[in-house]
């Protein structure tokens, strides 16, 4: 229940497609003044609130002053921008996993004269995202340039575009400040947190699990030609061990071959939600294909990976790159909303599949095409409670966010 009251609440949109009046004096509010100009600026109106008691003419003296202040300020604010030069180039953007906080760093050029006050900053981020500025810097005008950073914390998964990274020069009163944005554009990456698979014996279990068997055990998928050594993992064949550098480094290292292009194990997910309940599920969903795409990959057996009936490429890329490739596709597919979804329907890729395929899904369903299904959904659904085919398990929603909330594995 508490996880689905938690989505959705994080299903309900906090921003406008289109930023109307309001939201355009927001993002003023935000982007050109600093917290002592916030102060100044909600000071007046309570000054003046205040001055409408009878008899407290004083209020009505510091609502004068804050006035005049702020004109002075207005006047620096303009000053401050024509002597100022700044370009802001070469943002970078580490990826992150849900939760974590990220950094953007960005080259600040001077042109015109020093600069005594900058910082970096990014405004009109997605409302899941915080941005955190560092102190002010200073940036002479013999260096030219300097690498300034922020920092973005994140609480979901998705692909989020940076539209404003902007370096902020205060005027000289502090309480305005003029933010110089970066021309281009750029994008955060927030990847799902995989959920960490200890085991899984559901893959080889039944008759349908005859065809994934073979795909486990290493001289069946691997070809001839010697690639490298990798350190031992639980169910590598004791025959592979490489001895030279077991005795080099004191630790086990196996022997890794040159498996054949695309063969292995077919990893699907499917995103279809019929219903608000299943719908509830998704994020789950996708931590565990995560989990399981990466189990895949240190087995060596995951041949193709399909989001639906889109094929995501990961043929003839390291282990590395295919984990990044797997996870960037994983973020990028599009939040669950509350009303609204894909109608089901048999999964039909533009190919048929010649290898076993497992397809981690919201509902349980019968396909031609898949050999076995894991279907995410609450212990309290009645798609948990009813009877199944040998080749369905079902995964509780709550074992999954246990497991990543205490960091264990999961058996599947």
């Amino acid at each position: 229940m508490n996880s689905f009251l938690k989505w959705f609440a994080n299903s309900i949109p906090r921003a406008p497609k289109r930023p109307g009046l309001l939201m355009r004096v927001y993002y003023f509010w935000q982007e050109y003044f600093t917290s002592p100009g916030r102060a100044a600026a909600a000071f007046f109106p309570t000054a003046v609130l205040i001055g409408a008691v009878p008899n407290f003419w004083a209020a009505w003296i510091f609502c004068g002053l804050d006035f005049l202040m702020f004109i002075g300020m207005i006047l620096s604010l303009f000053a401050t921008a024509r002597l100022t030069k700044i370009s802001v180039e070469d943002v970078k953007v580490s990826p992150v996993f849900e939760g974590q906080t990220s950094k953007i760093s960005a080259t600040v050029s001077i042109w015109k004269s020093t600069v005594d006050s900058v910082l970096l900053s990014c405004f009109r981020l997605d409302p899941s995202l915080k941005c955190e500025e560092m102190d002010y810097t200073t940036i002479p005008i013999k260096e030219g340039s300097k690498i300034l950073e922020c920092y973005i914390h994140t609480t979901r998964r998705g692909a989020f575009p940076l539209t404003n990274v902007s370096a902020c020069v205060p005027e000289i009163m502090g309480l305005l400040r003029n933010p110089f944005d970066f021309k281009g554009s750029s994008e955060l990456l927030v990847y799902p947190r995989p959920v960490k698979v200890g085991s899984f014996p559901f893959l080889t279990s039944g008759s349908s699990g005859n065809l994934f068997a073979p795909l486990l055990m290493p001289s069946f998928t691997r070809g001839m030609n010697f690639v490298g050594v990798r350190e031992y993992r639980e169910g590598d064949s004791l025959r592979d061990l490489h001895h030279k550098a077991f005795a080099r480094y004191g630790r086990p290292f196996t022997k890794e071959f040159e498996t054949e292009r695309g063969a292995g194990a077919i990893l699907v997910l499917d995103t279809v939600a019929p219903s608000m309940s299943h719908r509830a599920c998704l994020e789950d969903a996708i931590r565990l294909a995560a989990g399981v795409g990466r189990w895949f990959i240190e087995q060596n057996i995951l041949g193709r990976f399909f989001i639906d009936n889109e094929e995501i490429t990961l043929q003839g890329l390291s282990d590395r790159d295919r984990m990044e490739s797997l996870l960037e596709a994983l973020s990028r597919i599009p939040p669950a909303k509350i009303v609204g979804g894909k109608t089901p329907g048999p999964w039909s890729p533009a190919a048929r599949p010649m290898d076993p395929v497992l397809r981690i899904g919201l509902y349980p369903k019968e396909d031609f095409l898949v050999h076995k299904h894991v279907v995410v959904t609450s212990r309290k659904s009645p798609d948990f409670k009813a009877e199944h085919l040998d080749n369905t398990l079902m995964v509780d929603v709550e074992e999954i966010a246990s497991a990543l909330s205490k960091e264990k594995e999961v058996n599947l």
